[in-house]
């Protein structure tokens, strides 16, 4: 949000903090004022931006000056932006927030992975392949973990599309997963349910486990 005169707006706390030393400011015009050690110590991509040499008031860079902070543009919005955010905070300040949403927790964790947050990746990365999750976007899991190139989770988000038709509905990342990709899921499922016939058919493995 903006005032009526279209002067950037400070976020919520803790992202107002008067003894900040920065401003990030959002692409909706939010201003968010962030202590560089934070994020540094979370994420070598900030580490070297702070680490170049900043403007001052009395310098004419083109880069803008508010309250004595250097103001850096940010291409995220500010409800993502506030979420990336308490990620990298200790949680004395800001507590890490809860992605129930699986959208919103696709979307930060893609950025975490822009911004080279590790410890904020794998921490989204637990909530996105939870069971919880899994069971109702086992698909949609599947096309992250292929496109992050993450293989046990993408093992495991086969396993839960077991539950879904061999031919699924089109699902939104379906466009995430290579061809190869897809066809290797349903050759799985293909392989899953020959399995479970031939098992059908011979069961001679129940009647010895109880001979």
């Amino acid at each position: 949000m903006s005032d009526s005169q279209g002067s950037p707006l400070y976020a919520s706390s803790p992202f107002d903090h008067e003894k900040a030393d920065a401003i990030l400011r959002s692409s909706d015009n939010i201003d968010f004022r962030v202590f560089k050690l934070f994020l540094s110590l979370a994420s070598p991509f900030f580490e070297t931006l702070f680490d170049l040499p900043q403007p001052s008031v009395e310098m004419s860079t083109g880069v803008e000056v508010k309250d004595g902070l250097p103001v850096i543009p940010i291409s995220e919005d500010s409800k993502m932006l506030d979420l990336l955010l308490r990620f990298c905070y200790p949680c004395t300040l800001a507590e890490d927030p809860t992605l129930e949403d699986f959208r919103d927790a696709v979307n930060v964790f893609e950025v975490a992975k822009k911004y080279c947050l590790d410890a904020v990746e794998r921490t989204i990365c637990k909530s996105l392949f939870s069971p919880k999750m899994l069971k109702t976007n086992s698909l949609r899991c599947f096309a992250i973990a292929c496109r992050a190139r993450m293989q046990d989770e993408c093992a495991l988000a086969a396993k839960y599309t077991l539950r879904e038709p061999l031919i699924p509905t089109c699902f939104e990342e379906i466009e995430l997963i290579t061809s190869r990709e897809f066809l290797s899921l349903l050759a799985y499922h293909k392989e899953c349910g020959n399995a479970v016939q031939e098992l059908a058919v011979d069961i001679s493995w129940v009647t010895a486990a109880y001979s």
